[in-house]
Order: C-alpha cells, then sequence, then structure tokens
C-alpha cells in the first residue's frame, strides 16, 4: 500500500509518503526512515514530522492513511488524535477478539476478530467511548460464538468442517 502527499510549508512544497509491506516506511523529501506499528495485530502508525516548524504526523490505523498537518488531517478535516490516547483495553480487545476469535471458530472467528479489530475497536477508542468500546467487543464475541454453533452443527450433522 502507497500513499503520498505534497504539503505545502512556508511556501515550499515538500514530498510526504506512506509505504506498508513488510515493514512501514515514511519518506519525506526522499528520505526514507522505517516507522513502527504500535500494535501487533493491527497496522497502528503514529509517526511525527517536523518541516520549518509545521508539525506533520503520518498516521495509519489497518489500511487507513491520513496525514495531519497543524492538528488537522488533510483527507477527512477532522482534528488529529495521537493513537497513544487509545486505551489499552482497545489493545487488548484487538488480541483477545484476534487470538480466541481463530481458537473459538477457526478462520471464520479470525477474520471476525480482524474486521472488528481494524474498524470498529480504533475508532472507539480514540473517540473516548470506552461503554462503545466493551459493547462492540461483546458483540463480537457473540459473532463469534454464534460462527461456532453454526460450524459445529455443521460438522456433526454433515461431517462438514
Amino acid at each position: 500500500m502507497k500513499k503520498a502527499w505534497d504539503v505545502n510549508v512556508n511556501g515550499v512544497v515538500h514530498s510526504v509518503e506512506y509505504r506498508a509491506g513488510f515493514g512501514a516506511k515514511v519518506i519525506v523529501n526522499g528520505r526514507v526512515y522505517r516507522a513502527k506499528s504500535q500494535n501487533w495485530f493491527v497496522n497502528m502508525v503514529d509517526y511525527p514530522i517536523t518541516i520549518d516548524g509545521a508539525e506533520i504526523r503520518v498516521v495509519a490505523v489497518g489500511n487507513k492513511v491520513d496525514l495531519a498537518v497543524n492538528g488537522r488531517y488533510l483527507g477527512s478535516g477532522e482534528e488529529y488524535i495521537p493513537l497513544r490516547n487509545m486505551p489499552v483495553i482497545a489493545n487488548v480487545f484487538i488480541g483477545i477478539s484476534t487470538i480466541g476469535g481463530y481458537f473459538f471458530a477457526g478462520i471464520f472467528g479470525l477474520l471476525i476478530g480482524l474486521l472488528f479489530g481494524i474498524l470498529v475497536y480504533p475508532k472507539l477508542g480514540l473517540s473516548g467511548k470506552t461503554g462503545g468500546l466493551i459493547g462492540a467487543f461483546v458483540g463480537c464475541t457473540l459473532v463469534q460464538v454464534v460462527i461456532f454453533m453454526i460450524l459445529l452443527k455443521l460438522q456433526l450433522e454433515y461431517g462438514i468442517f
């Protein structure tokens, strides 16, 4: 995955690029910097760059990447929220949903855990909605339990899976 921006700082245009693959890279004006994910299960990068006094941050959560310049995201126009503000419980839920889902309901449980871990938990965690985060975890677990029951029924009755 690759995303690039041209940022105008004090009348000078700077190129900022984000590349993900086997390790995330941030390229600023041709110089390559390695960015490390803050989570083992989901790509979560918040890489700071300072150019001529302007605070620039490359923020990636899952497959969504945006550039924040002086506290505002360029893509959405929303206010920048640091990823370090995400509660630890959100990262714990990502791990439990992903690994637990795999052991409980196989590949389907893993996919549901990843889906919630990429789309739901980070968004609710960064918005500060802990109650919604817990509700999403309960919902994810219930979906995984239903999938487990369906797979168990298919296996017992028809020998499938």
